[in-house]
């Protein structure tokens, strides 16, 4: 991959990204913030790709800016989601809405969005954020460096091996992640044994998972640790109720993922064979 092609790729991404950004920055609509979010993960993935042309280690990464109002936007997105579960879970089991709680939710979900505000112009077009990371950017993008990012993933992905808690799980999240949005990129040089692992539409069910899990787990710790002090003992009943069913969501969620993981041989255990070493064989 040629560094025009490469500058391309970082031109149509922060095309997509601006044009998000102004739709999610106006309304905080939650596709609208999906969306924008989406395109940021897509760019971020793209540099884990070409942090493989590194010399020296150092990451290709995106901008101080653009990680900031990521995150942001995760917030704002994190309580709008909780507000959302919170009003299907009461509406699902026929018991009262916890409406100070929600009233707790609304006021920290404003403080973000206007945070967000804040922090960015509305109209912001991320041209000093493209021309930073172009310039930092490899000049190619080598089939050597396409490899080596495989079969660091599948090391990664190895190390992990057989542990389902959150945090090795949420890393697994990631590493497919960096699969499946560099897919197009990667396919080419994918054995026929890695293909067995890194098999797209696969990846694309297990990932649909992962976000279901995550989001579980994001909704349980908002519950577990955000202002519920204040509330009087009806409202903690019912919120210790929701946490309850929430806590028993998420272990099906774990075990429908572990299945699945399984089903795909993605149980990591069968990735040592797929290690550095081997790509002197390649």
């Amino acid at each position: 991959m040629k560094k025009e092609e490469i500058d391309g790729f970082i031109e149509d991404r922060f095309k997509k990204i601006a044009g998000h950004f102004r739709k999610a920055i106006d309304n905080f609509e939650p596709e609208d913030i999906r969306e924008f979010r989406a395109e940021i993960k897509k760019l971020k993935v793209f540099l884990h790709l070409l942090s493989m042309e590194s010399e020296n280690g150092s990451s290709c990464r995106i901008t101080k800016r653009i990680k900031t109002i990521y995150g942001y936007l995760g917030i704002v997105q994190n309580f709008q989601l909780q507000l959302k579960k919170t009003k299907e879970y009461v509406k699902e089991s026929v018991i009262p809405l916890p409406v100070c709680y929600e009233n707790l939710l609304k006021k920290e979900l404003n403080y973000w969005k206007q945070l967000s505000k804040d922090y960015i112009d509305t109209d912001y077009s991320f041209l000093n954020d493209k021309k930073e990371m172009i310039s930092t950017l490899p000049d190619k993008l080598t089939q050597t460096s396409i490899k080596k990012f495989i079969h660091y993933t599948l090391y990664e992905l190895n190390t992990i091996s057989g542990r389902l808690d959150d945090v090795a799980l949420d890393n697994a999240r990631k590493f497919m992640e960096d699969i499946y949005y560099n897919y197009t990129f990667i396919k080419p040089y994918i054995t026929q044994q890695q293909s067995d692992l890194f098999n797209e539409k696969q990846i694309d069910v297990c990932l649909e998972l992962f976000n279901n899990y995550r989001n579980n787990c994001i909704a349980l710790s908002l519950l577990q640790t955000f202002g519920t002090e204040a509330l009087d003992e009806s409202e903690k009943q019912i919120l210790k109720k929701m946490e309850d069913d929430w806590l028993s969501k998420k272990k099906e969620l774990r075990d429908r993922l572990s299945a699945t993981l399984d089903s795909i041989h993605i149980k990591f255990t069968n990735l040592s064979e797929f290690t550095f070493s081997d790509s002197s064989n390649e």
